[in-house]
């Protein structure tokens, strides 16, 4: 029997269509309430709906009409080290891939001087006891005072102080009285998409990246880790739990001073893919 023409053609057409659709990933959380970056979960539900591979901090990512909203916490003692000397980065892809073209780092990573404490004690082999751990976090935690930005539109890329109004962009920092490290960031949806969001918009996919620096060389090593590199121009214009994307609820983000060294530690990305939450949806 032979197969009409037309019929043949809208075959191989709906074949084509059906094989290209992209695969749309889930919804996120639409934020009823706005958040207030001050480094406390008040505004989140803890545990928080994600972990990163290793178990080591959680969070969650959730974005209203206007602004994307980020939460990391960790009661890990080294990964708060890491975080706090070695910085973190946090990437945006609006088209829901792996491109790291747009970001803001926060906290940056530290100088020598500011890493100087530490340095001093394992040069002299001295261990670092537990209550000199805390001591360490909570002085590195009130260094933190600028983040830098890259590929945003309509902003520089370059630094900010935590309290400049200029990028639009708030973010905050804590360690607090139960040993856990808070991390929140506000980020307009213009500054990345060009306007807020769009029901357009909500039909993509759309992803964020929370990456570890790498860390070369012992703990406490002076200069020896890797930062994201920053331009100049314009673009374009623990609490117990925590969900790993991929896997079950597990007992992330748990104390261990021992767990994870830097040692040597590459840098980690831990990508989020989702759909900015429409509250009609």
């Amino acid at each position: 029997m032979k197969t009409n023409p037309v019929v043949y053609a809208l075959l191989v057409i709906s074949f084509y269509v059906s094989g290209c659709t992209h695969k749309l990933a889930p919804q996120g959380h639409y934020q009823d309430t706005p958040v207030v970056a001050d480094g406390n979960t008040n505004d989140w539900s803890v545990p928080l709906r994600f972990s990163n591979e290793k178990y080591t901090f959680q969070y969650n990512i959730t974005n209203d009409s206007k602004f994307i909203y980020i939460c990391i916490l960790s009661t890990d003692d080294a990964t708060q080290l890491r975080i706090l000397k070695n910085g973190m980065t946090i990437y945006f892809d609006p088209k829901g891939k792996k491109n790291k073209d747009i970001s803001i780092a926060f906290p940056l990573l530290k100088t020598d001087d500011e890493n100087s404490y530490n340095r001093k004690r394992n040069r002299n082999g001295n261990p670092i006891k537990p209550s000199d751990e805390t001591v360490l976090i909570n002085k590195l935690t009130q260094q933190v005072s600028y983040f830098e930005t890259k590929g945003f539109l309509n902003i520089e890329n370059g630094q900010f102080g935590i309290a400049d109004t200029r990028s639009h962009i708030k973010v905050a920092i804590k360690y607090n009285n139960d040993s856990v490290l808070v991390y929140e960031a506000i980020i307009p949806i213009n500054i990345i998409t060009g306007s807020d969001l769009t029901e357009k918009q909500a039909a993509k996919n759309f992803s964020v990246c929370v990456t570890l620096n790498a860390v070369l060389g012992q703990e406490g090593d002076n200069g020896n880790s890797s930062r994201p590199s920053f331009g100049g121009g314009m673009r374009g214009g623990m609490m117990g739990g925590g969900m790993h994307m991929g896997g079950g609820m597990r007992g992330g983000g748990g104390r261990n001073s021992n767990s994870q060294r830097t040692q040597g530690s590459k840098e980690e990305d831990t990508w989020y893919q989702f759909r900015l939450a429409d509250k009609k949806g």
